[in-house]
């Protein structure tokens, strides 16, 4: 081993070698590690394994003043006695049955509400837009101002509207954002009225740091050990010549 050390050449082809190793041997802790990729066939997808037929958008529709009207009425309504909790057992029939799924009527009765309680100034008129209009559902962007005194910002919601049997019912309402107030002032839902979570939440494998920094670590450790085991024998060699 000393042998071959002695020779600067050997010592700089040694240290290239050592790189390439390096890089190759990232490279496949790289090809290795990572997920093969392919399009999954059409059995493992779990669906028919006829024609898949091609998705139809539908297309937005104007909102009359007349629906304009209906809308306000029935969204004003279910404001006033549900999202209140003044009368919460009349907003019953305001909303539709896939709203009230998995709530009794007497827990309804009681104001567990799949929306959160507020304590609102209902106008006459509310402070809505719409967001998007397809035949027989609306989604709207509603806007509640407090009661004084209560210390509460004002409130933006995302409300959806069904019409079924020729009326609009409520079909969801969660909060979205509040506008200044106290410490008191109701947090914008981060989930769906189910709690169900918007979204996954994932975490990193510590192997995805600890590969870069091993890989990082061979690339300086193995230059450098070899540079400091030929400085310590040209000094011995250093040494012998003077003595």
């Amino acid at each position: 081993m000393r042998g071959i050390l002695a020779s600067y050449r050997r010592r700089r082809r040694l240290t290239r070698i050592a790189a390439v190793l390096v890089v190759a041997v990232g490279v496949v802790l790289v090809i290795v590690l990572l997920p093969e990729g392919h399009s999954p066939r059409q059995d493992e997808l779990g669906g028919a394994t006829g024609p898949v037929e091609p998705v139809v958008e539908q297309a937005e529709v104007p909102v009359t003043a007349a629906e304009r009207r209906a809308v306000n009425a029935r969204l004003r309504a279910f404001v006033a006695t549900a999202v209140t909790r003044d009368d919460p057992a009349a907003a019953w029939s305001l909303v539709t049955p896939e709203m009230r799924a998995g709530i009794t009527r007497s827990e309804w009765n009681r104001g567990d509400l799949p929306v959160i309680p507020y304590p609102v100034v209902v106008p006459k008129k509310l402070d809505w837009t719409i967001v998007t209009s397809y035949p027989g559902d609306l989604t709207l962007d509603l806007v509640l101002q407090p009661r004084r005194g209560s210390r509460r910002g004002a409130a933006s919601f995302f409300v959806e509207m069904k019409r079924r049997h020729g009326l609009w019912l409520v079909d969801s309402m969660y909060a979205e954002d509040v506008f200044g107030g106290g410490p008191s002032a109701p947090k914008a839902a981060a989930t769906t009225t189910a709690g169900e979570p918007l979204g996954p939440r994932g975490r990193l494998s510590p192997l995805w740091i600890a590969l870069p920094l091993g890989l990082l670590a061979l690339v300086i450790v193995v230059p450098v050990g070899i540079g400091l085991l030929s400085w310590r024998r040209q000094r011995a060699i250093e040494r012998r010549y003077r003595a």
